[in-house]
């Protein structure tokens, strides 16, 4: 009789020469792992970091997801990102360090890529600037606006900037692959008011053809709602 090899959390230390200092990833690895399966990079919110991991408690939901058959085994990759919206060194760290160590030491095939609040921007913002490396996306309660607040200037600098990394005007002029998959929601009294930037968001990807879903269910901005919503997002990731 074959052993179970249980799940696990792993915690990896990245020595990034991109940032110039140490950064924790968290990885789920699923039961009786194996090379070849499929990655889901899922990224926290602005004041969050890599424990993502535990606050959601990744692990239980996925083992009994996985028992039951309603997903399949997947890593689960939270990166430390910060709070800077994933742009400049952070986006160089995540694509040149975080991506190759996790796939080289795993050996991971497909890759899907999510998050929540501003990581649900992160997701959104490189999946369509890199849209050839991703085959599902995910924007769960994602701070997507069509107005630059005053509060936001410091990240980007300029309303270019802003623009030219946010997925609301990214739609508008990246070329999507007709196979990427893209899965919206938030809360419809989310404080940020972020399920009117999936609406739109939504509306304009499925005018270019994208197979898109947005959902707009009871709700704040809080990890009780992604809490709550947990288990239908994996079932999108890990078909």
């Amino acid at each position: 009789m074959k052993r179970m090899i249980k799940s696990r959390i792993d915690t990896i230390e990245i020595q990034s020469r991109t940032l110039g200092k140490t950064m924790a990833v968290t990885i789920y690895v699923p039961t009786n792992f194996c090379e070849g399966l499929p990655v889901l990079y899922f990224m926290h919110g602005r004041s969050g970091d890599e424990s993502i991991i535990h606050a959601l408690d990744i692990q239980t939901v996925a083992d009994r997801m996985i028992a039951d058959g309603r997903m399949k085994p997947m890593l689960i990759v939270c990166p430390r990102m910060e709070d800077a919206l994933g742009l400049g060194a952070f986006e160089d760290y995540f694509f040149i360090e975080v991506m190759p160590i996790v796939e080289k030491q795993y050996k991971t095939s497909v890759r899907c890529i999510g998050g929540v609040s501003a990581g649900g921007f992160i997701a959104l913002n490189y999946a369509f600037r890199h849209p050839y490396l991703f085959e599902r996306v995910g924007g769960h309660m994602p701070a997507i606006e069509d107005v630059l607040d005053d509060d936001d200037l410091h990240y980007f600098g300029t309303s270019e900037q802003w623009k030219a990394n946010n997925p609301l005007f990214l739609v508008q002029k990246c070329t999507l692959p007709s196979t990427m998959e893209i899965y919206l929601d938030a809360g419809s009294e989310d404080e940020g008011g972020f399920y009117r930037g999936c609406a739109q968001l939504a509306e304009r990807l499925a005018v270019r053809g994208v197979l898109v879903q947005n959902h707009l269910n009871e709700g704040h901005h809080t990890i009780d709602y992604i809490k709550a919503h947990l288990e239908e997002y994996l079932m999108f990731y890990a078909k």
